[in-house]
């Protein structure tokens, strides 16, 4: 949707003769990807309707279905698998990573939302505040619409809209859907295709208080000639094949697993039901003759090609997918070489999540100003510093190697220097903070009854509480 100008007028006027012209129908443009993610895969129109129905509204056999499309995208969204460490400088910024630390649950929101732009291309990743809990969170909007100005390239959105809830002041029938509309400059929620507009009671004149948008768009790839994404249409698509072709091994094994007896010579209502076994001789009265009809099945070859489709898709999207069933784990090389793919996809969405962590500071700075000024705030909540942010991510892939391994890597990080013990606690306890990792080592080293005396003698001044300053 573009803009003329950036005037209230004109965005109300633009707003209301696209959405009544019916120009604008994203709303269920992903609802595919959303279903198979949340593994709702059983429906009919995802599967029982390609030749599954029993002509009396159900199936011969339960349905089944194999969430490949959750599984895949969790493991490849990998950015914030480790958290990052967030600070201004090597030696100032502290108090950005305690704010992080403090509000954990807007900071676990960042692993949901990499998983969702995953999934679709791209999301909104939304910042909210609950004054009432003086907390943080961060949202994941779905379903959203860009906006643009006549000016720019339409590459890069001047605002947003997304389907709203709201108690509206007007009367409103169960069907309407209001919308969101956020700008740098304005906040309002709106009725798509009509007139009606409703301002918010923390911007009554429709002045966006935060003077920048709550939110920032999380991409999966940098707009280069167009704006949109593609979601995962193909590992969803791929996912509704295989839950076809599984369906169909499960009702070949049900069918046509065993031999079927044939009665030549018989009238239907002469046929009881037969037993079978050798301890049960059967009898054939007359004329009548039994025979066996054999259907010679392709469950091996079915098997077969199920696996090729998820190794195909796994390939795709940078995984190897393997079926062997022996307890040899492989070496740590061979787990590079085998995630060499996997592991500079991930570099690339870092790339872009810098970016994005970058702006999302920028929004968090202004609204907590916002919130801070109205003593809205949690007194213990740490205040974020202006500045520029540098955001660290983990080098690179941590994938497990054997024990032997893994030994003779952190002895030759240690003995060079390139690691402290220090960083060896906190590897393993990746919540620790360093002082507390420190704290940790001196009560190892006691325990252990490896203190030196010039440890014992520090550690009890600083009982005694006497600050030593370090050399220099």
């Amino acid at each position: 949707m573009l803009f003329e100008d950036k005037s209230l007028e004109i965005i109300r006027e633009t707003i209301r003769k696209e959405r009544a012209r019916g120009e604008y129908e994203k709303e269920t443009a992903n609802e595919m990807l959303l279903d198979f993610y949340a593994n709702n895969q059983l429906t009919p129109e995802y599967l029982s309707d390609y030749g599954f129905e029993n002509g009396e509204g159900g199936t011969d056999l339960p349905m089944m279905s194999i969430n490949l499309t959750e599984k895949i995208i969790n493991k490849i969204s990998l950015v914030y698998k480790y958290p990052p460490k967030r600070y201004m400088n090597e030696t100032e910024g502290s108090e950005v990573s305690e704010w992080f630390a403090f509000n954990n649950r807007f900071t676990l929101g960042y692993k949901y939302a990499e998983r969702y732009k995953n999934l679709l291309g791209k999301v909104l990743h939304k910042v909210d505040f609950d004054p009432m809990r003086k907390k943080w969170y961060g949202s994941v909007k779905t379903v959203y619409e860009a906006h643009f100005l006549e000016e720019d390239s339409g590459l890069y959105p001047y605002a947003y809209s997304y389907p709203y809830t709201v108690d509206t002041k007007s009367t409103t029938s169960a069907n309407e859907v209001w919308w969101m509309f956020w700008s740098d400059d304005f906040v309002f929620s709106y009725l798509p295709g009509t007139d009606k507009v409703e301002y918010l009671d923390f911007a009554p004149d429709g002045s966006n208080p935060f003077k920048v948008m709550p939110m920032v768009e999380m991409r999966g790839k940098f707009p280069v000639e167009q704006y949109e994404c593609i979601g995962a249409f193909d590992l969803v698509r791929a996912n509704q094949n295989v839950n076809i072709a599984l369906n169909n091994l499960n009702t070949m094994i049900y069918f046509q697993a065993h031999d079927q007896i044939v009665i030549e010579g018989a009238q239907p209502s002469d046929v009881k039901r037969i037993r079978l076994g050798s301890a049960d001789p059967l009898v054939s009265p007359g004329d009548v003759n039994f025979k066996l009809l054999g259907f010679n099945p392709k469950i091996v070859e079915s098997i077969d090609a199920i696996r090729f489709n998820i190794e195909a898709i796994g390939y795709v999207y940078n995984m190897k997918i393997g079926w062997s069933l022996d307890g040899n784990a492989a070496s740590g090389f061979s787990l590079i070489v085998q995630n060499i793919d996997l592991s500079e996809a991930r570099e690339d969405d870092i790339e872009l999540m810098k970016i994005h962590e970058t702006d999302m500071y920028r929004v968090l700075l202004s609204m907590q100003d916002y919130y801070k000024r109205f003593k809205m705030l949690d007194p213990l909540e740490p205040m974020l510093p202006k500045g520029d942010l540098v955001t660290d991510f983990e080098e690179s892939l941590q994938l497990p190697i054997n024990q032997s391994e893994d030994i003779q890597r952190k002895q030759f990080e240690l003995d060079n220097n390139i690691i402290t013990v220090v960083d060896l606690i906190q590897e393993d306890n990746p919540d620790m903070t360093e002082d507390e990792a420190i704290e940790k080592y001196m009560r190892n080293k006691k325990l252990n009854g490896t203190l030196t005396s010039a440890e014992v003698i520090r550690q009890g001044l600083e009982n005694e509480g006497v600050v030593i300053e370090p050399n220099g």
